[in-house]
């Protein structure tokens, strides 16, 4: 898992993001449910990763997931799209819709057959229980509103790096701008002080990601975020290491 063949263009530098590069992320994962579009991530033959808020209310039989896709609707690609059904959705048992950030942000998608990997698509690694990646860049990317509040999607997969925060500090940071939000144990954020570069509204579901020794680890599902890219509110992301058991577990039920 975590290997990516197509290498990553774009230097450390979504909003404020850049194109990810064809085959970059290769288990990023694009979901209909229905007119609404969320990010998602392969983990195995099987099974995609998504936010908890992108699927709560939908039935299987209204998600679509394709993956190996890079720029939306062409044709012109160097390998091919495929998209599957969803056989069960799982929803995280602690998931709550919350006026703030949603509580356990996750859900795993059980898809309707197997993926065969090809160099474009392939399954990321799941991180090791408890693991704090503090003060670590990690990658978001999605296909997500390239600024706050608008309603343009780019068709090409962006991609943007973001430092990962103590969840105190990230609570001192809302709470300057006047929001008063509680990050939980199974949250995580990630981004910067001043703005600039964030995931934004339709990235949700998405990954967070991190490279260690060559190989791609899922750190954070997109979740919340007031805004985005706004000074002192960084993106908050659901926390894979503190459910990772759950991950596992609801991949060899199905």
């Amino acid at each position: 898992c975590g290997i990516a063949v197509g290498k990553q263009t774009a230097q450390r530098r979504i909003v404020g993001g850049d194109d990810a590069g064809f085959g970059t992320f290769p288990w990023q994962a694009y979901i209909r449910i229905g007119s609404s579009r969320c990010g998602g991530s392969l983990i195995s033959r099987r099974h995609v990763v998504t936010a908890g808020h992108c699927v709560a209310r939908a039935q299987p039989r209204h998600v679509r997931v394709t993956l190996g896709d890079y720029v939306i609707n062409s044709a012109a690609e160097p390998l091919p799209a495929y998209t599957f059904g969803v056989r069960t959705i799982k929803v995280h048992p602690l998931f709550k819709f919350t006026p703030q950030a949603d509580r356990f942000d996750v859900a795993v998608l059980t898809l309707d057959r197997n993926v065969h990997y090809m160099p474009h698509i392939a399954p990321i690694c799941l991180p090791e229980r408890g693991s704090d990646f503090l003060g670590q860049y990690g990658w978001a990317a999605g296909w997500g509103a390239l600024s706050p509040g608008s309603r343009l999607r780019p068709r090409t997969l962006q991609a943007v790096d973001v430092p990962v925060l103590d969840n105190r500090v990230c609570e001192r940071w809302h709470r300057a701008n006047g929001i008063n939000v509680v990050i939980y144990p199974e949250m995580l954020c990630a981004g910067y002080r001043g703005g600039g570069k964030d995931s934004c509204q339709g990235d949700s579901g998405g990954p967070l990601m991190l490279e260690r020794a060559g190989r791609w680890y899922l750190i954070g599902v997109v979740s919340a975020g007031y805004s985005c890219a706004s000074r002192g509110q960084p993106g908050i992301y659901h926390r894979v290491a503190h459910t990772v058991d759950w991950i596992s577990h609801a991949t060899t039920l199905s």
